[in-house]
C-alpha cells in the first residue's frame, strides 16, 4: 500500500474525527462482544452442562442475547458513522475537484477530454468514497475484533494459539498479492471508463453529424470495443475477488483442522476440557472472519488507491491563472486598454502563437481583429479577461497589470458574446441573468428587447420560464445569439469583447443581430473580432493578424489603400457576395 498516499486520503477523514472516535468507540465493543460471545462457551460447557454449576444454564442464554443485543447497537452505531463520513468525504472530494476544474485555464482544457474528467469527478471519487470509510472500519473494526479474539484463544490455551497461528504468515502473502493486482486491474478499468465516456460526450454532441454521415454503426463498433475493454478489467478484478475467498478459506480449513487433531487428543487425555476446546475453535473461527475481512478490504483499498492517484493528478497540478496575494479591486474601468508586447506559447509546444503584439484602446473605443483563420485573435482575446495568462509583455487596465488584479474584479468590467453560443440546460431567464443572484424581471425585458429577442421569448410555452435545453437546442441559431446578447446586455460590463458574433447566421437573423450589437456597443470600449469586413467599416482602428503578429493597422479606407491582407480579405469577400 502507497503510504503517502494513504496519509493523504486519512486528511479527508479529520474534519469528521468526533463522529470517527464515536465509531472507533462501537468497533471496540463490537470487537469485546464478539470474544466475549466465545468466552462464555467454556463455562457453559464445564460449568452449566456439566452440572457443577447448573444456575448459570439460565444466566449464559442471558448473557449471550444481552451481548448480540449490544453487538447489533454496535454494529449499527459504527455502520452509520462510517457511510455518513464516507458520503460527506465524497461530497468533499468532488466539490474541490470540481472547483480546482472550473479554475484551471483555457489551455488546461485544450488537451483533456470531457469524458475522462468526468469519469474522474464521478466513478473514481466512488471508488475514494469506498476505499476511506472501508480502511478505516476493516482497519478499526476487524483489527479489534482480532485482538479481543487473541486474547481469549491465548487464554484458554497459549500452546495451542502458537500453533493455530503458523497459518496465518500464509495468509498475508495472497493479501499483498491480490492487493497488487487489484489496483492495477482498477487503474486500468477506470482508463477505459474515462475513454467510453468520452466516446458517448462526443457521439451525442455530434449526432446530427454522426446520423449524416450514416456512422452509427461505426460508433456503436467503438463504443462495444471500449466496453469490452473495460468488462476484461472488470472481470480480472471479480478474478481477484474471487480467488482471495476459496484461498482463505483453505487457510484457514488448515488451521482449524490442525487444532482440532491436536485439541482433540489433548482432550482425550485429560490435558484440557471439552469446554475449553470448544471455546478456543470458536474464538478462532471467528478469529479467521476479520481477517479474511481485511482481504476483501484491501481489495477495495487498492481500487480506491488507484482512484486516488487519477484525483490527484489532476488536483496537483498548478493552476496557472491564480489571484495574487494582494490582488488590487479594480472599482470600474475608467481609462484604456493597453496591450505591451505580448508574447504567447502554449505548454509543451515550440511555436509563439503571438509574438510582440502591442496596442492601446481608450475608453469608449471600438477596435478590430482581422486576419486569416489561424491568425492569433480568438488567442489575443482571450488574455484580456486571464482565461490564460502572458508568456511575456504584459496586459495593462487603467495601467494595472491584469495579473496583479483580482480576476473578479477585472472579469465583472468584461462582457463576451462568442459565435460559439453557450447556453445553459435552464430557463431563458437564468441564462440571461446568468452570474446574477436576484433578477430584475423589468430590466431583463428591457435587455431582451434592445438585443431583439423579446418577442421569440414571448411565443416560447412558457415565455422566459422556458427551458430551452442543452445548448439551446430548441432554439434557432439566430435567437441563441440574441439571447446571448441579452445576457450581455444585462451584465452592462464597459467593455465588450465580440468573437465572430454575427458569422454563420442567415440574412435576417444576421440583421437582426447587427441591431442588437450596435445597441450592446454603445457607449462601450468594444474589441470585435470581425469575419465580415462590412460590419467594422466605423471602427476607430483595425488590426490585421497575420501568424499571430500585427501586420497592419489603420482605419477601414486606410487599410484599403495598402494593398495588403485587410484589401485582399475585403475585395475576397466582395467578390463571394457579388
Amino acid at each position: 500500500m502507497n503510504f503517502s498516499l494513504s496519509k493523504r486520503l486519512f486528511r479527508y477523514l479529520l474534519p469528521y474525527r468526533s463522529r470517527l472516535a464515536v465509531a472507533m468507540c462501537c468497533m471496540i465493543v463490537l470487537g469485546a462482544c464478539t470474544a466475549a460471545v466465545a468466552w462464555s462457551l467454556q463455562p457453559a460447557l464445564d460449568e452449566a452442562l456439566s452440572g457443577k454449576n447448573p444456575e448459570l444454564i439460565y444466566l449464559i442464554p442471558l448473557l449471550i442475547i444481552g451481548l448480540y443485543f449490544i453487538k447489533g447497537i454496535a454494529y449499527y452505531g459504527q455502520t452509520y458513522l462510517m457511510g455518513y463520513i464516507g458520503q460527506h468525504i465524497i461530497y468533499d472530494l468532488r466539490n474541490q475537484l470540481y472547483q480546482h476544474l472550473t479554475n484551471h485555464s483555457l489551455s488546461f482544457f485544450a488537451h483533456r477530454k470531457t469524458g475522462e474528467l468526468l469519469a474522474r469527478i464521478t466513478y473514481d471519487t466512488t471508488l475514494v468514497q469506498s476505499a476511506v470509510s472501508t480502511t478505516t472500519t476493516a482497519l478499526m473494526r476487524d483489527l479489534t475484533t482480532i485482538c479481543f479474539l487473541l486474547v481469549v484463544v491465548f487464554v484458554q490455551d497459549w500452546f495451542l494459539a502458537f500453533l493455530s497461528l503458523f497459518v496465518f504468515p500464509i495468509v498475508v502473502y495472497p493479501i499483498i498479492r491480490f492487493g497488487q493486482k487489484m489496483r492495477h486491474a482498477s487503474r486500468d478499468g477506470q482508463l477505459s471508463m474515462g475513454a467510453f465516456s468520452s466516446l458517448v460526450e462526443e457521439t451525442v454532441g455530434g449526432i446530427r453529424v454522426v446520423k449524416a454521415f450514416g456512422m452509427e454503426k461505426y460508433e456503436c463498433q467503438r463504443f462495444k470495443d471500449l466496453t469490452e475493454d473495460f468488462k476484461r478489467h472488470q472481470l480480472r478484478i471479480s478474478k481477484v475477488n474471487a480467488l482471495s475467498f476459496p484461498i482463505m478459506e483453505m487457510v484457514a480449513g488448515l488451521g482449524i483442522a490442525g487444532v482440532l487433531l491436536y485439541g482433540g487428543l489433548r482432550v482425550a487425555e485429560g490435558e484440557t476440557t471439552a469446554g475449553t476446546l470448544m471455546s478456543f475453535l470458536a474464538a478462532l473461527i471467528m478469529l479467521y472472519e476479520p481477517v479474511k475481512r481485511l482481504s476483501r478490504a484491501n481489495n477495495e483499498i487498492q481500487q480506491g488507491l488507484a482512484g486516488a492517484e487519477r484525483i490527484f493528478e489532476i488536483l496537483d497540478e498548478e493552476l496557472e491563472v491564480q489571484d495574487k496575494k494582494d490582488a488590487y479591486v479594480l472599482p470600474s474601468f475608467q481609462k484604456d486598454i493597453q496591450f505591451k508586447h505580448v508574447w504567447l506559447r502554449y505548454t509543451n509546444t515550440q511555436k509563439d502563437v503571438l509574438q510582440d503584439i502591442s496596442f492601446q484602446v481608450h475608453r469608449g473605443e471600438v477596435l478590430a481583429l482581422v486576419g486569416r483563420s489561424g491568425a492569433g485573435k480568438s488567442t489575443l482575446v482571450n488574455l484580456l479577461p486571464r482565461f490564460m495568462d502572458v508568456g511575456r509583455g504584459c496586459i495593462e487596465l487603467d495601467g494595472h497589470d491584469v495579473r496583479d488584479l483580482s480576476q473578479d474584479s477585472l472579469r465583472q468590467q468584461i462582457a463576451i458574446v462568442t459565435q460559439d453560443i453557450i447556453l445553459f440546460n435552464d430557463t431563458v431567464l437564468s441564462n440571461i441573468t446568468y452570474g446574477h443572484a436576484n433578477a430584475d424581471m423589468a430590466q431583463v425585458e428591457k435587455m431582451a428587447k434592445a438585443a431583439n429577442a423579446h418577442d421569440f421569448i414571448s411565443e416560447l410555452p412558457n415565455g422566459y420560464q422556458t427551458v430551452v435545453g442543452e445548448k439551446g437546442v430548441i432554439l434557432s441559431g439566430g435567437q441563441r445569439q440574441r439571447l446571448s446578447l441579452a445576457r450581455a446586455l444585462y451584465k452592462n460590463a464597459p467593455i465588450l469583447i465580440l468573437d465572430e458574433a454575427t458569422s454563420n447566421l442567415d440574412t435576417e437573423s444576421e440583421r437582426l443581430v447587427q441591431q442588437a450589437i450596435d445597441r450592446l456597443m454603445h457607449g462601450r470600449t468594444v474589441i470585435v473580432i470581425a469575419h465580415r469586413l462590412s460590419t467594422i467599416r466605423h471602427a476607430n482602428r483595425i488590426l490585421v493578424l497575420d501568424k499571430g503578429k500585427v501586420v497592419q493597422s489603420g482605419s477601414h479606407l486606410e487599410l484599403l489603400e495598402e494593398k495588403g491582407i485587410y484589401n485582399e480579405l475585403y475585395h475576397l469577400q466582395f467578390e463571394e457576395k457579388a
